[in-house]
């Protein structure tokens, strides 16, 4: 299945685009905007991947090539194609790595056309072996997909070779599974086990509820086809570990791509963590002995988002650069250095009532937080860029 998002000013001729897509069988229309911010703004938060966008070329505030440059940055796996009225864009489309550019007005068979050559490009095909991904990259699967991908940003999720879900009976059983995973094959004491996740039970219910607990996750497991993973030490107490065959982990992903930007520098290795960090670690699950991890993890990601923030300001990107602290803003809404930041992009924006306004807001929200006294909006505005260095 092919994820295709496509922008265009003119809503009549985005209601037919949408329509002559929506006849392809092997199509997904994830998303269509009249709108080039809109757009950034969902391949910025989308989780799931995107693989081919359409887009005008002559649009208000920002131009096609201009948006397409941005969607290659943010989104560096994304095939791009043009739908203008205009011949003299041809060249400048080809320089952004263009997949096609079609004149207005096109056919289905134009369509049909960038489909075949964005599956020859992307060396993927169009069928149906990805409808049933939940919209996961295709790296979720590992090298040669030859073992489990397991899934911890969002619902704790495995997935079998096969790509089939691992169906888990009661909660109990995934949650032991997503414990033991936690510490990547390393053996858990079961006193710690019982402790972190039966905390304040009855020690002999919780020794007999764990035992059914086992029972049943490899009961789960093999009916995944999957060889039990499991294994039990009885000495010192005894213990626990999960030895699955893992091919991918989302946070393993994450971390690497963390390392390679702190390495490199480069922008799309820090979006790609910020994709695959999602909704964050084991959201809503309610597992108290992931609050730790939770925390790191949210730590780095909120370092992320700032220097995301940072270089898009040097590259005067500042809508973008407003994405990033829209969303470190919900993890940290009493930071003064989030606010005052947020205040000199505003004033970079040329928005000076705006950053005034928030200013005050943001000083009235942290009066009682000791940070107040920072935000002095004179030396703000006196160098905004400093807020980013």
């Amino acid at each position: 299945m092919i994820r295709v998002i496509a922008v265009d000013d003119e809503q009549p001729a985005l209601h037919r685009l949408g329509k002559l897509l929506e006849s392809f069988g092997n199509v997904e229309v994830a998303g269509l905007f009249d709108r080039a911010s809109a757009c950034l703004d969902f391949a910025l938060a989308e989780e799931g991947r995107i693989d081919l966008a359409l887009l005008d070329m002559e649009m208000p505030k920002i131009h096609g090539l201009e948006l397409g440059r941005r969607l290659r940055e943010c989104r560096p796996e994304i095939q791009i194609a043009f739908l203008t009225a205009h011949e003299q864009f041809a060249k400048d489309a080809f320089e952004v790595e263009a997949l096609d550019y079609l004149l207005k007005p096109f056919a289905v068979g134009d369509l049909a056309r960038i489909l075949e050559r964005w599956s020859k490009r992307s060396g993927r095909s169009a069928g149906g072996k990805q409808e049933d991904d939940g919209g996961r990259d295709d790296a979720s699967e590992g090298p040669g997909g030859r073992g489990v991908a397991v899934h911890s940003f969002g619902p704790f999720t495995v997935l079998t070779p096969g790509r089939e879900p691992v169906r888990f009976r009661n909660s109990k059983s995934r949650e032991l599974l997503a414990y033991l995973h936690q510490f990547r094959g390393k053996p858990v004491g079961k006193s710690r086990l019982l402790e972190d996740i039966w905390y304040g039970r009855n020690p002999e219910r919780a020794q007999v509820t764990l035992h059914t607990t086992v029972y049943q996750l490899r009961k789960d497991l093999e009916a995944a086809g999957l060889a039990d993973p499991l294994v039990q030490s009885k000495t010192d107490g005894g213990s626990y570990a999960a030895l699955l065959p893992v091919s991918y982990s989302d946070v393993e992903a994450y971390e690497e791509e963390q390392r390679q930007f702190k390495r490199t520098g480069s922008l799309s290795h820090a979006l790609k963590a910020i994709r695959l960090y999602g909704e964050g670690y084991l959201p809503g699950s309610g597992y108290v002995w992931a609050a730790p991890r939770q925390a790191e993890l949210e730590l780095g990601y909120a370092e992320l988002l700032e220097a995301v923030a940072g270089l898009y300001v040097k590259q005067h990107k500042y809508d973008m650069a407003l994405n990033s602290l829209r969303k470190l803003a919900e993890l940290s809404p009493l930071s003064g250095r989030l606010h005052t930041m947020m205040t000199a992009l505003l004033l970079l924006m040329g928005r000076e009532e705006d950053a005034r306004e928030y200013s005050a807001l943001a000083r009235e929200l942290l009066a009682d937080s000791g940070v107040a006294e920072r935000l002095d909006y004179a030396a703000i505005a006196a160098d905004p860029l400093r807020c980013f260095s």
